[in-house]
């Protein structure tokens, strides 16, 4: 779970960074007995980033300054320094392996991308072994996203 939190504070596009992206996304994690599928939307404009999960539980992710985790369900939002690591440092490694898939190392996991033109996936096996996939589908910009907008009455949890 680091990781694709890490992942999820620095990734916007594999090889090339464009100044905004907008997609839908559908996430599979798959472990030895079971799948789970999140579907959501992410956008990302001048650094800022916003992961919008809508199923199947609702939870929205807010990369700026600090990241911002709001889980509805909780009534709480986490807020947490956002880590050193950025997407320039992990695709200088990039090595294309592939028509349109490269593959980068992060830690001792190595993650995969395809790239055409866009990022259309990404996936990689975590460090207990389940095998985490992102598939990516160009959407409309919503770029009212990227602000960070709660219930003032959560819980507010701060994390070093």
């Amino acid at each position: 779970m680091k990781l694709l939190f890490l992942l999820l504070t620095t990734l916007a596009f594999a090889i090339e960074i464009p100044k905004t992206f907008c997609a839908s996304f559908k996430e599979t994690i798959t472990s030895k007995n079971s799948q789970l599928h999140y579907k959501g939307k992410v956008v990302y404009k001048d650094k800022e980033m916003v992961w919008k999960y809508l199923k199947p539980e609702k939870k929205i992710i807010w990369i700026k300054d600090r990241v911002y985790i709001y889980e509805p369900d909780l009534m709480q939002v986490t807020i947490k320094k956002k880590d050193k690591l950025n997407l320039n440092t992990i695709l200088k490694n990039a090595k294309k392996v592939g028509k349109n898939l490269y593959k980068t190392k992060v830690n001792s996991t190595t993650i995969y991308f395809v790239y055409d033109k866009t990022l259309k996936k990404l996936y990689y096996t975590d460090e207990v072994g389940n095998d985490i996939a992102i598939d990516f589908k160009k959407d409309k910009c919503d770029f009212s996203l990227l602000k960070v907008k709660y219930p003032k009455d959560v819980d507010i949890i701060y994390q070093r």
